[in-house]
């Protein structure tokens, strides 16, 4: 899966494109303040099922993520790009919740603020496409995890944990849940490494394989994490970008892992 970005310049010709849609994860002020033609505003909440029960944010069910695509104009024929700003890391959340349940997906490759810097389209118009169906079909590459099935994980040498978060949360100076620490022999692999400067939401795929090559990550099964699940999803992505196949996400991530008494926490 490297064909994850589609470039601005793609994307500046083909705005009125047949079957393309682009999903705004911005905030509703600076969705109305401007965003690209055909954009609809999804907002974060949409994608996740916020539980007051869990300390974690789950994804939204097939049957939430088939009605909210529906409501919004995307049917299995429809090619959605993704677009945020700020580092890209709720884009990236985004992103692959839709590449979960089987969705037409692409990145688009810079933020919103370089989009406007380069003088390329926008409206404040609001983009308000009929509905259809949308059915949603599982990732076949089963590339969301469980704790259990992390904790399998810990002691394997083929497998690397990436920690996505802050210095201050690996090393445990700092908590956002009810325990600091990490996942016992995890890497630590900040996830602003892999964010590009200028705009673009991430460095290019030969400053991204350089950076990797120094974890070791070659052959081995990777599992990313964070505290929710967000960070984790831009290393996620980066690496499939760079073209590591065998990759898994943790979603629930350490807000999970915190809150359960038996997994080990190391610091």
């Amino acid at each position: 899966m490297t064909n994850i970005l589609v470039s601005s310049e793609w994307v500046k010709d083909h705005l009125d494109d047949e079957h393309l849609i682009f999903f705004d994860i911005r905030s509703p002020r600076e969705y109305n303040n401007g965003h690209l033609p055909n954009s609809v505003l999804i907002p974060y909440e949409k994608i996740l099922d916020f539980s007051p029960d869990t300390p974690f944010f789950d994804i939204a069910d097939k049957t939430t993520i088939e009605q909210l695509l529906g409501e919004n104009g995307v049917d299995n024929d429809t090619k959605i790009i993704v677009y945020g700003d700020k580092g890209g890391s709720t884009a990236s959340r985004l992103f692959w919740t839709l590449l979960f349940y089987g969705a037409n997906v692409n990145f688009l490759d810079i933020s919103y603020s370089k989009w406007v810097n380069l003088g390329y389209p926008v409206t404040t118009e609001v983009y308000a496409p009929g509905k259809t169906t949308f059915i949603a079909n599982e990732n076949p590459d089963n590339f969301r995890v469980n704790s259990d099935y992390v904790l399998s994980k810990i002691q394997d040498q083929d497998t690397i944990i990436l920690d996505t978060r802050s210095k201050e949360e690996y090393q445990g100076l700092i908590a956002a849940g009810p325990k600091a620490g990490r996942i016992p022999n995890s890497k630590h692999f900040p996830w602003e490494k892999a964010i590009g400067v200028d705009g673009n939401i991430f460095h290019t795929t030969e400053e991204l394989s350089s950076i990797f090559d120094n974890y070791g990550l070659q052959n081995k099964e990777i599992i990313c994490y964070c505290q929710v699940g967000e960070r984790a999803s831009h290393t996620f992505l980066a690496l499939k970008i760079c073209g590591y196949s065998n990759v898994k996400i943790y979603d629930r991530s350490f807000a999970d892992w915190s809150n359960n008494s038996n997994m080990p926490i190391e610091i």
